[in-house]
């Protein structure tokens, strides 16, 4: 299976062995039931959610986390991994990234902290759930918010 995915996730940088096995690319259709289920029954991109759907009212509301981009571009995946570690995450949940509907990766919420710079190639508007914790991470334009997906 290939988990590359070309114009949003790479092995670049290097991932180890371990942490490239636990990353699973999830088919079209798992991915788009898991999308409805957990983000809009309507919409397949962030870019398209309406502004009453829970993604973008994160977005707009306090929950503003990090601007991850100063560390991607001072190539510094430390800085951001400890602001990703600190928050009260198990280590082993088991995370969806989202890069549109039809689009996603399964893994575990550790893996992602490790090589979150893997995951943003494309980042107009990934979102992160973490179900078993019932939240989300939303990652767009540079900027990341971490908030509950209850659906309001």
């Amino acid at each position: 299976m290939n988990k590359e995915i070309e114009g949003v996730f790479y092995n670049q940088p290097k991932m180890s062995a371990a942490d490239w096995e636990g990353i699973f690319r999830l088919s079209d259709a798992i991915s788009s039931s898991l999308w409805q289920r957990y983000i809009s029954p309507t919409n397949r991109h962030f870019m398209l959610l309406d502004n009453s759907e829970w993604p973008s009212k994160i977005v707009k509301d306090e929950n503003f986390l990090y601007n991850w981009s100063t560390a991607w571009n001072a190539q510094s995946p430390e800085d951001f991994q400890n602001i990703l570690q600190g928050l009260v995450i198990p280590t082993d949940s088991e995370i969806f990234f989202f890069w549109m509907k039809e689009l996603a990766l399964k893994t575990t919420w550790q893996i992602f902290c490790r090589n979150w710079m893997n995951f943003l190639y494309e980042d107009e508007g990934c979102i992160l759930i973490i179900p078993e914790q019932q939240k989300a991470l939303v990652l767009s334009n540079g900027q990341a918010w971490f908030a509950s997906i209850a659906k309001t």
